[in-house]
């Protein structure tokens, strides 16, 4: 939290700053409260000055959290929903009469090590100008604040005291995660089918027509960039590099002129052309975080510095293009390799499903399964032993595969053909590893807390989710915001 706060004090004054006088100028009140209010919940009106507490008290949990806020489109609509989140959450706090003493309180703020003094006492001279500088905040507003949340925890704690798990249910849960089975498997794949796939024109426009949400021409972006890469591994180099991009971005605070920071940090401006989010982006590569935060810009913004494996870049949009439907002539090809694709897949399968009739009919008459295979020119293959959620050699992450091998007797084969992500296979069981008894008396306690903290807040969204629609919130700020324009 400390080293979080610092960070705070450093860096996110620019970009505070410039939310504050935001918020001011959309939800500023005079001295008396005038219609129409910033919304409704439960049926009842709540004030812009409500409002506003409620979302600086959001604002400041976010700051927190993550040691400043982003410039990005997308950060108020997202504190806005929080403050009507914590709007609901304390009205409910209040109606279950959720108390919170002052000795919690100081309790509470006494425990943030970023307001302690290099001998590690809480400094209140410390406090204030931390809250002062880094939240715009007075000591008894965020003191009201921390009261809040607290009362928040406390409710939504409540939901979940009722909450039980008995010692079979720990027992199953572990044998999910612990017990192994080895199995043997025939593999019928897709693409071997694929060479004596042909498809009309007719067929592939008449699957085009049935199919053509599948084949929507994606949102693209093309960016402009600058960027400084690793040199090595080491977390010193990196939070060098990182420093050094945070600093160039507080450039674009006030302007969103890439072409005078590249200049005046002697960085080369690149462009990457236009790419969606499934792309190899030129002169980047794969990368979902890279595509998200690019496709996430409008067009001409800059966005905050982002960090992928090879460096930290700062980027902006220099054009987009948004997703549409496809004309037939765009997609053909697409269109009709998917249609080759599921027709391959279909004969995949009763492939598959006609081998394992032959397979189930052999065992019956007491055969060997290798044997059966063989005769019916088919290979086995078999697996290591592995868990139900563990990575499967030769099949990859295969959920439905895993199933069937543990559902499966010793020695017999699953009832049906299993679909993986290659194609459809025969499942054998070979053999069962149960669980360690010992292990397991050993890690049930700690492996029960964990499930009863995820059950638990589980039941929070549960609860909160049906909160939400009895609030059945009303929100004017649209109209607030233009009556005071």
């Amino acid at each position: 939290m400390c080293g979080m706060l610092k960070q705070i004090r450093e860096n996110a004054r620019i970009p505070l700053y410039i939310l504050i006088v935001a918020f001011i100028g959309l939800y500023a009140v005079s001295g008396h409260e005038t219609n129409p209010p910033a919304g409704k919940i439960f049926g009842r009106k709540v004030l812009v000055s409500d409002f506003q507490k409620a979302y600086n008290g959001a604002r400041t949990l976010l700051i927190m959290r993550y040691g400043e806020l982003p410039r990005d489109t997308k950060i108020e609509p997202m504190i806005e929903d929080e403050a009507w989140n914590r709007l609901i959450m304390l009205y409910e706090a209040k109606k279950e009469h959720i108390k919170v003493s002052d000795k919690e309180i100081v309790e509470y703020v006494k425990g943030i090590s970023a307001f302690n003094d290099k001998s590690g006492r809480f400094s209140k001279r410390q406090y204030e100008e931390i809250l002062k500088y880094s939240f715009g905040l007075t000591p008894s507003e965020f003191e009201q604040q921390v009261k809040e949340n607290l009362m928040m925890e406390k409710v939504v704690d409540k939901q979940g005291q009722d909450i039980k798990l008995t010692d079979d249910d720990v027992l199953r849960e572990y044998k999910f995660l612990n017990e192994k089975v080895k199995a043997d498997y025939i593999l019928f794949k897709t693409a071997d089918y694929l060479p004596r796939i042909t498809v009309t024109e007719d067929e592939t426009k008449a699957y085009f027509e049935k199919s053509k949400d599948a084949f929507k021409i994606p949102e693209k972006v093309n960016i402009e960039y600058i960027a400084k890469a690793f040199a090595d591994d080491k977390e010193e180099t990196k939070q060098k590099i990182r420093k050094e991009m945070k600093d160039i971005s507080y450039e674009f605070a006030v302007s969103a002129d890439l072409a005078a920071a590249a200049k005046k940090s002697s960085l080369e401006i690149k462009e990457t052309g236009l790419f969606d989010r499934e792309s190899n982006i030129p002169g980047i590569g794969y990368d979902l975080k890279f595509a998200d935060a690019a496709l996430a810009l409008a067009a001409g913004q800059v966005s905050n510095p982002i960090e992928t494996k090879s460096g930290v870049y700062i980027i902006k949009a220099k054009e987009k293009k948004l997703g549409r439907a496809a004309e037939f002539s765009e997609a053909k090809e697409l269109v009709e390799n998917t249609l080759k694709l599921d027709k391959a897949d279909a004969i995949a399968k009763a492939k598959a499903q006609e081998a394992l009739n032959a397979v189930k009919a052999g065992l019956e008459k007491k055969g060997d399964f290798d044997d059966i295979a063989k005769g019916l020119s088919l290979s086995v293959k078999k697996t290591d032993a592995f868990a139900r959620n563990q990575y499967i050699g030769g099949l990859g992450v295969a959920p439905e595969f895993a199933e069937a091998a543990f559902s499966a007797k010793q020695g017999e084969v699953f009832a049906e053909a299993i679909r993986v992500h290659d194609g459809y296979t025969i499942v054998r069981q070979d053999s069962i590893t149960p669980i360690d008894e010992k292990k397991y008396q050993e890690e049930k306690d700690k492996l029960k807390e964990l499930m009863l903290a995820q059950k638990k807040y589980f039941a929070s969204i549960t609860w909160f989710t049906e909160l939400k629609k009895k609030a059945n919130l009303q929100n004017n700020l649209d109209k607030v915001r233009g009556r005071r324009r």
